[in-house]
């Protein structure tokens, strides 16, 4: 991956001491311990490493192996929103690395504090304000921009607000949107578990509203008819690639959350 402007990396910091003994987040899949980076640009800065419940080590091979190139698409697109953005509305994107400890595979991240889920993979939205409005103009910007291919989506993190007054006089600093953990709904169910395919598009513009965000340097496509397929929940879905096939539009299957919040057919759907 070339350095870019969007990407919030771990810099040359390459070790990690992970403290087992504090979870500091906990989702559906995944618990989070606290560290602390040793060495390199980050010494002695604090750290979250995230790694798969036992019971969910069936996903975590196919998760890592598609979680950079998600990341690395994401990037992209944010490179892009930044290049027309207002200053204070750029976007990060948090790209960490992979380190095995104890034969356990952790993704180790720096630190977001005041932590805010803007939207899921599944059509979820929370309502926050023009921050949240921004967070949905740049999922639909994503699928403008890839031709209806795909959305940037499960958007969450936080927006580090540095206006300042400095001399007397009301200054913007570095302000941004600093995220994490996105995921990509694509037609071709390319990035892995969180990938909701067809249906996690037309999900999202299902419940989508163009803001004041959208449409900034031109008009943005957008599907004419949509349908919510999954029940909206603030966590993130993830279903095994064995399921691919019911994630196409051409499949009338709508889902339900099943254990732990991995998708499952809906045995009532409507065929």
């Amino acid at each position: 991956m070339s350095n870019s402007s969007a990407a919030r990396t771990n810099l040359t910091s390459q070790c990690v001491q992970i403290n087992l003994h504090d979870v500091v987040g906990e989702g559906h899949f995944r618990l989070a311990y606290s560290g602390t980076y040793i060495g390199g640009n980050r010494n002695n800065q604090e750290a979250i490493c995230k790694c798969f419940k036992q019971k969910y080590t069936v996903l975590e091979s196919e998760f890592f192996a598609s979680d950079f190139h998600a990341v690395d698409r994401a990037i992209q697109y944010a490179e892009e929103w930044n290049s027309f953005c207002a200053s204070d509305e750029t976007i990060l994107i948090t790209r960490g690395d992979i380190h095995t400890i104890g034969h356990k595979r952790y993704l180790v991240e720096p630190l977001i504090r005041n932590f805010t889920k803007f939207t899921s993979n599944n059509g979820w939205m929370a309502n926050e304000g023009w921050c949240g409005e921004a967070m949905e103009a740049f999922s639909h910007y994503t699928y403008h921009r890839s031709s209806g291919m795909m959305i940037v989506c499960d958007l969450q993190g936080r927006y580090r607000d540095d206006k300042r007054w400095i001399n007397g006089r009301f200054r913007t600093g570095k302000s941004r949107f600093e995220l994490t953990d996105i995921a990509i709904c694509s037609r071709r169910r390319a990035y892995g578990p969180t990938d909701l395919g067809e249906k996690g598009i037309d999900s999202f513009f299902h419940n989508h509203v163009c803001n004041q965000f959208c449409h900034v340097n031109g008009r943005w496509d957008r599907p004419r008819s949509t349908r919510q397929w999954f029940p909206k929940s603030s966590s993130s879905s993830m279903m095994n690639s064995s399921q691919s096939h019911l994630l196409a539009l051409a499949n009338r299957a709508t889902f339900r959350s099943g254990f732990g919040g991995i998708l499952e057919e809906d045995s009532d759907a409507d065929y």
